[in-house]
C-alpha cells in the first residue's frame, strides 16, 4: 500500500554515498538492536501522530533521513550525557486533530492525508555514532496497515460494580468519524482498517478526574487478540472508590504487526 508516497531510490543511493565519503574509512559499523516507526490514531479525540522507537548501546549521535531523502531529526548527547552514553529512545511527534472541532477552535488541524505526505510510507534511515566511535546503521519501517478504532459501545457510558467491573469491547470498521478518510481506502493510500489484521488489544483504565489521588495509578494490560474483555481488580478500584473517586476513563488500542495503533476512548461509573 506504499503507493501513496514512491521511495526516491535514486536520491536515497546519492545520500548513501555522500555519507559513505565523509565518514571515515577506518569506522566499524553496528546495527540498532532495535528501529520502528508507527502510526497512532485516538479514534475519539480525532487525532494522529508519528511515533519512533530505537534501541542501541551507549551511543551520543543519531540522526532519522525520510524516504524523500530528508533529514527529519537530528539527536546529539553533550557534556556528560555524550560521555556516558544514551540507549533506548523513544519520541512520538505532536498530535494535531484530523478535523477541525468548534469546541477546541484554537487547536492545530491535519487532515489524515496531510499527515500522511508529511510521513511517507517506506524506509526511516537512521545514522548514528556509538560512544566507541563506530557507526550505527538501522532502518525502521513505515507502513500504511492502519487497523480499525476498537468498537467500545458495550462499555462506555456503563455503571458497574467494583466486585465485578467487566471492560469489554470489539473489532471496528474504520478510523473513528474524526479521523477516517474513504478516499484514502478507495484510491489504495492506505489499507481497508476493517480489513487490517489485529494482532494484539492494549487496555488502559484511570480515573477520569485529573484531580485523582497522587501518586496516580493506572491499570495497564496487553492482551491476545481472542480476548476482548478484562476483569478490572477489585483493589485498583476501591483505591479510588474510596478516595471519593466514581469516572474511570478508559482507552482499548487495536495493534497491528508493525506497530501500527489506534484508540479508542469511553468512560464508566463504579459503585459499591
Amino acid at each position: 500500500m506504499d503507493r501513496y508516497r514512491r521511495i526516491p531510490t535514486l536520491t536515497i543511493i546519492l545520500a548513501a554515498i555522500m555519507m559513505a565519503v565523509v565518514a571515515p574509512a577506518s569506522w566499524a559499523q553496528e546495527e540498532f538492536d532495535e528501529t520502528r516507526a508507527i502510526i497512532e490514531i485516538n479514534a475519539t479525540d480525532g487525532d494522529a501522530g508519528f511515533h519512533v522507537l530505537l534501541d542501541a548501546g551507549a551511543w551520543w549521535s543519531m540522526k532519522m533521513i525520510d524516504p524523500d531523502g530528508n533529514k527529519i531529526f537530528d539527536e546529539k548527547a553533550k557534556g556528560s550525557l555524550r560521555e556516558q552514553g544514551l540507549t533506548e529512545n523513544f519520541f512520538e511527534s505532536a498530535e494535531p486533530l484530523c478535523l477541525f472541532d468548534p469546541e477546541e477552535p484554537e487547536e492545530e488541524v491535519v487532515s489524515l492525508a496531510e499527515f500522511l505526505e508529511r510521513f511517507p510510507a517506506g524506509e526511516y534511515v537512521l545514522i548514528g555514532i556509538n560512544n566507541e566511535g563506530e557507526k550505527l546503521e538501522g532502518v525502521a519501517t513505515l507502513g500504511y496497515d492502519i487497523p480499525a478504532a476498537p468498537d467500545i459501545s458495550a462499555t462506555e457510558g456503563s455503571v458497574q460494580n467494583i466486585a465485578a467491573t467487566v471492560v469489554s469491547w470489539a473489532a471496528g470498521t474504520d478510523l473513528g468519524e474524526k479521523c477516517h478518510d474513504q478516499s484514502l481506502v478507495d484510491d489504495g493510500i492506505i489499507s481497508d482498517p476493517a480489513l487490517v489484521e489485529v494482532v494484539g488489544w492494549e487496555l488502559v483504565v484511570e480515573p477520569a478526574d485529573d484531580d485523582a489521588a497522587d501518586p496516580k495509578r493506572v491499570f495497564s494490560v496487553q492482551l491476545p487478540l481472542g480476548q476482548t474483555s478484562v476483569t478490572v481488580p477489585q483493589e485498583f478500584l476501591q483505591l479510588y472508590l474510596d478516595d471519593g473517586f466514581t469516572d474511570m476513563k478508559f482507552e482499548v488500542g487495536a495493534i497491528e504487526a508493525s506497530g501500527n495503533q489506534v484508540f479508542s476512548e469511553g468512560e464508566f461509573e463504579i459503585e459499591e
